[in-house]
């Protein structure tokens, strides 16, 4: 017959603090910046569609790749 192993093993592992907390903030960065992207290019759309304005939906959907990037690079500059 087989034998039944009653020998359990657990292992415990300290959490990583710093890594948990630097990733939180990565993903908390991520979102934050994805709504104002997101932000800019309905109201892209909005001017596009229905304020027949071609100028300003362009200058918006601009704004909604340069403003994440200048917030990411400001961010960072300021916690140096």
């Amino acid at each position: 017959m087989a034998e039944q192993n009653t020998h359990t093993e657990t292992h415990e592992t300290a959490m990583d603090y710093a890594q948990h907390e630097a990733t939180w903030n990565l993903f908390m960065g991520l979102v934050k910046w994805g709504i104002v992207s997101v932000t800019f290019i309905v109201l892209a759309l909005y001017a596009f569609i229905e304020g027949h304005s071609g100028l300003v939906g362009w200058l918006l959907l601009v704004l909604s790749v340069v403003v994440p990037i200048a917030g990411v690079v400001m961010g960072k500059q300021s916690k140096a």
